[in-house]
């Protein structure tokens, strides 16, 4: 070989090692350029929405549900995020209204959304929540329920006759933005009846309805019974964990089906066989199956196991308040108050206790007004005790409060009259229409011949009316605030 071909041999041989190493740089350009666009891709399908409805993402579903800060970017608040009503309504199918239940309009500061026969109702700026449920709905409530096509879904709806409701305080008020009303995950759970978490680290929301829920609980307990055996009411236990469940004798109990280390045992054994779930109060009311007898157990929710046991000698047991001290009982058709202990505190004879809820758009409570009086029915007429158990009014009007007022809010107490002094408006002339206002502490007589009482939000403020006969010829009406004018 030559001394120029062993140059050339040489020359090539650099080339094809400048070609190798030219190659190689490639390569890692192209292995980074390639794991850049991975992270990239990864980083921004994090970053991109997504929502998840019983384990099925919904593509649908845009990230304008969740409530965002002023730079577009969703707002959380000590750890929480809020979520559109609205949206969440037509992501689930359900139907949701302007205003709140007790009111009609179309407010779009406060709305309520329909879950099977349950409205919850929102309000922007409160952290109270209320649930009414109708009971027994008439063919025409069905009916009207069945009609509401409204496409944006802000309608009016008929408030039924057969209602109970139910209270709750949620941690953080409902947001108020552009015609949008935004909710906690909290306060979503309880008004939508379904299981929701918000993961920040993907941008991700998922939903579990109850439907979904109901088939975990199936698939993890053999005794668990189907919902189609017991009340709606009773099918938001799931969202805790918890489901009904029955016995080879068809009894009926409560048990965990998320926790392992409960999968062997009960909540509230099998011994009943009618449960009636209260979410607000966290409480089963319970028929036990060998005696008929009504009773109340507390449940501690987060640890799924029952706090308290109330039983009683009653055909039927209900809480009466938050603080359940006291219980409304019946008893071959009759009704009373017991306390906590079982003491009769009014006694087991009147025909009704309390007034009709819905009617009036300030009462929480409907057996104990005003944190003091219950009202109470005996042949056909009302009066009032307090809740010591101290008559106040013998029953002897024909009805509670003036629930048919025209010219504003219904009113059936008013507070502070004056000098402390608490009224309580009753009818006592059913055919002229008139109406009178007592005192709720010693049942004298405050005003009578009023043809109405109402109640009216002015510049922020409560005032109470009455509009009263001053010319019975004529029957000429004066109007007067009660507060300042009486």
């Amino acid at each position: 070989m030559t001394l120029v071909d062993e140059r050339e041999l040489q020359n090539e041989k650099e080339k094809n090692a400048k070609l190798f190493k030219l190659i190689i740089k490639i390569i890692i350009v192209l292995v980074i350029v390639v794991a850049v666009l991975l992270i990239c891709r990864t980083i921004a399908k994090k970053r991109t929405f997504k929502c998840f409805v019983d384990d099925k993402q919904n593509t649908s579903v845009k990230d304008s549900i969740m409530y965002k800060d002023s730079k577009g970017k969703v707002y959380i608040e000590n750890g929480k995020v809020f979520i559109s009503i609205r949206e969440l309504s037509n992501t689930l199918g359900y139907q949701f209204y302007n205003s709140e239940y007790k009111k009609k309009g179309e407010d779009k500061s406060k709305c309520q959304v329909q879950v099977d026969n349950i409205y919850t109702s929102y309000i922007a700026g409160s952290n109270k929540i209320y649930r009414a449920i109708i009971t027994n709905p008439t063919d025409e409530e069905e009916s009207n329920s069945n009609n509401s096509n409204n496409q944006d879904g802000f309608q009016e709806i008929e408030e039924a006759k057969n209602v109970e409701f139910e209270y709750f305080t949620v941690e953080d008020s409902i947001k108020y933005e552009n015609d949008e009303l935004y909710a906690s995950i909290e306060a979503i759970q309880i008004g939508f009846d379904i299981t929701i978490k918000y993961d920040g680290s993907n941008n991700s929301l998922t939903i579990q309805t109850l439907d979904y829920l109901e088939g975990k609980a199936k698939n993890a307990r053999t005794d668990y019974a189907p919902s189609s055996e017991y009340s709606y009411k009773n099918k938001r236990l799931l969202k805790y964990g918890m489901t009904v469940v029955k016995d080879t004798q068809g009894n009926y109990g409560v048990a965990s089906y998320t926790n392992t280390e409960k999968a062997g045992t009960y909540v509230a054994s099998c011994k009943y066989s009618q449960l009636d779930f209260n979410e607000g109060t966290s409480t089963l009311a319970t028929i036990t199956n060998n005696d008929n007898k009504a009773g109340l157990l507390y449940l501690n929710i987060e640890n799924q196991e029952v706090v308290k046991n109330i039983t009683s000698e009653y055909q039927e047991l209900r809480e009466m308040t938050d603080g359940f001290n006291y219980f409304l009982v019946k008893q071959s058709g009759k009704y009373g108050i017991i306390n906590e202990n079982g003491n009769v505190i009014i006694p087991v004879i009147f025909d009704e206790i309390g007034i009709e809820e819905e009617d009036y758009s300030d009462i929480t409570c409907k057996y104990i007004l005003d944190g003091k009086y219950v009202p109470v029915k005996l042949n056909g007429k009302w009066g009032l005790y307090s809740i010591e158990g101290i008559k106040i009014i013998e029953p002897q009007y024909e009805e509670v409060g003036c629930n048919l007022a025209q010219n504003g809010d219904s009113v059936v107490i008013i507070p502070n009259i004056k000098d402390g002094i608490t009224g309580i408006v009753f009818l006592y002339n059913r055919e002229k229409a008139f109406y009178g206002l007592y005192n709720a502490d010693t049942g004298e007589r405050i005003a009578i011949s009023l043809t109405e009482v109402f109640k009216k939000v002015e510049n922020g403020e409560e005032n109470y009316y009455i509009n009263y006969i001053i010319d019975r010829i004529t029957s000429k009406v004066h109007t007067i605030n009660v507060r300042t004018e009486l």
